[in-house]
């Protein structure tokens, strides 16, 4: 979407940040404009940071670190707002100012305006209205919107993006359409709000979680990009199995790519999971479980001894494994504790 405006004035995006901090007081290249007279009227979070020591302003969802060694002398550190109203003019079609902010860094000996940092600070925003198509743009001094060289990093609804100097301000925008979902359900949000087993992996790699009688194997090459993968499991009580069947186990994955936030549907390669269980019996069933709720019966779960596997090859739905429910004579029931319980609580496994 932005590819449109990555030419535009690359002059300005070295003036925003990308200028070479000197190391003492007297030897700034440049001075650092009063962004409080150049639309950001509104101190609204400020810190004093002594010098070489590490610090941070944060302002409602807006928050900036400063490392250590970033300034080398005592300062008063300002963070400044302005109505996103101010900019929705000037910002591109189709797009919505969703934050904006300036800073202002004073130096306490001098009271003069620090331009440029040692050590760039980090700018995050963590809001419902970032998505994966969200930008981070420069205002310059005479209030124009205009690219940033560095793209902002973004992960699910938190926007991240370096701050080498005080000599820009700075939008996030985001489209006005949100992009198209991936069509993966959160079964978070749908029976299976607890996150049992995590595992991040990198690009290609393999992986195995454990909880329970459950095991899930991720073989090499499933995933093309590192990715956060999350094994849930549901209450008893919200699985609602058909006539005759007890509960055996219930799980779901989430598998969220860490870099765009977005959660993954299909899988390159199948994921094996396997339940091993004395509550499993011959006569065991495998479903799928929809995020309404609802089960279908699994033609792809295999059942041997006290063990069900099943191959899942995307993260579209649940899987339960369910026992005639007068195969165990005086067995609890979930609620109550015991072997059965110890069972149903290790469900998890989010696709079919």
């Amino acid at each position: 979407m932005h590819l449109r405006r990555s030419g535009l004035m690359a002059a300005l995006m070295a003036a925003a940040g990308l200028l070479v901090p000197m190391a003492a007081r007297a030897q700034y290249a440049t001075t650092a404009p009063d962004f409080t007279k150049l639309g950001f009227p509104n101190v609204v979070a400020s810190a004093n940071i002594a010098a070489g020591a590490s610090g941070s302003v944060q302002y409602g969802p807006i928050t900036v670190n400063v490392p250590q060694g970033a300034l080398p002398d005592a300062v008063r550190f300002e963070l400044l707002e302005a109505p996103t109203s101010s900019f929705q003019a000037k910002a591109p079609k189709g797009e919505t100012v969703v934050a904006d902010f300036a800073l202002r860094i004073v130096d306490q000996t001098t009271g003069l305006l620090v331009p440029t940092l040692l050590k760039p600070a980090t700018f995050t925003l963590t809001s419902s209205s970032v998505n994966s198509a969200s930008v981070y743009d420069n205002v310059t001094t005479t209030g124009q919107i205009v690219p940033n060289a560095v793209p902002a990093t973004i992960t699910g609804d938190v926007l991240a993006h370096p701050v080498p100097a005080a000599l820009a301000g700075w939008v996030v925008l985001s489209p006005k359409t949100a992009p198209a979902a991936t069509g993966a359900p959160d079964f978070t949000q749908h029976g299976f709000s607890s996150v049992v087993a995590t595992t991040n992996l990198g690009a290609g790699a393999a992986g195995t979680l454990h909880y329970g009688p459950i095991t899930v194997a991720i073989p090499a090459g499933t995933f093309p990009a590192a990715v956060k993968f999350e094994l849930l499991t549901a209450a008893p009580a919200s699985i609602q199995v058909p006539a005759g069947q007890s509960l055996v186990s219930a799980l779901a994955f989430k598998v969220v790519d860490t870099a765009t936030g977005q959660l993954i549907t299909k899988f390159t390669k199948p994921i094996q999971v396997t339940v091993q269980s004395p509550a499993v019996t011959s006569g065991s069933t495998g479903f799928s479980v929809g995020a309404n709720g609802s089960l279908t019966a699994s033609s792809g779960t295999s059942v041997s001894g006290h063990t069900v596997t099943r191959s899942i090859s995307n993260a579209s739905s649940g899987f339960a494994v369910t026992r005639p429910a007068s195969t165990v004579a005086g067995a609890t029931t979930p609620s109550t504790g015991g072997s059965y319980c110890s069972i149903t609580s290790s469900v998890l496994l989010s696709l079919v």
